[in-house]
């Protein structure tokens, strides 16, 4: 009996199937970084926003001592999230998310009632506003990260913003969407 067909046969099933395992093992890491990436920085997000709606309210707030205490808990679960995110963050989302947690702190010196710190720093924008915008870099840092098409493009959160469509009596209307 001859061993070549068999030593052939095998060597072909091995050739087909150690390639195959490869990719498929590539493609399910992708997937997974993917989805830990994208959840991680849309619970990094929500925090943020939530602490800006908090710190908002300060003044408004029946009890204040509990609001604060409130306050300083989601300021630390941003802080883990930041932690988390430079674990698998690159760069570009790493620095901006500090930077939202740098601007955090001073939206809520400022709901205190303390002058802002780094007014000069930032050409006298609010600290407020200077989140929001922190805010839609780390958005387009993740999209980068995570391989958007056309990862830079947001649209902006204000239709009033929004290119103009024909469409009459529906301007935040896309041209392809009529």
């Amino acid at each position: 009996m001859s061993w070549l067909p068999v030593v052939a046969l095998v060597s072909g099933l091995i050739a087909g199937f150690v390639p195959g395992q490869l990719v498929e093992r590539r493609k399910e890491r992708h997937i997974l970084r993917t989805r830990w990436d994208a959840s991680l920085s849309i619970d990094f997000v929500s925090a943020c926003q939530r602490y800006q709606r908090l710190v908002g309210r300060l003044g408004s707030a029946v009890d204040g001592d509990a609001h604060r205490v409130t306050i300083e808990t989601e300021r630390e679960a941003m802080g883990a999230l930041l932690v988390q995110l430079r674990l698998v963050g690159n760069v570009r989302v790493q620095r901006a998310a500090r930077m939202m947690i740098r601007h955090a702190w001073a939206v809520l010196r400022v709901a205190e009632g303390h002058e802002d710190p780094r007014a000069a720093e930032f050409g006298g924008a609010p600290p407020g506003e200077r989140m929001r915008e922190a805010e839609q870099e780390f958005i387009r840092a993740c999209r980068v990260q995570l391989r958007v098409a056309e990862a830079e493009d947001l649209a902006a959160d204000e239709p009033s913003q929004w290119p103009v469509a024909e469409a009459p009596g529906r301007p935040w209307l896309p041209a392809g969407w009529r």
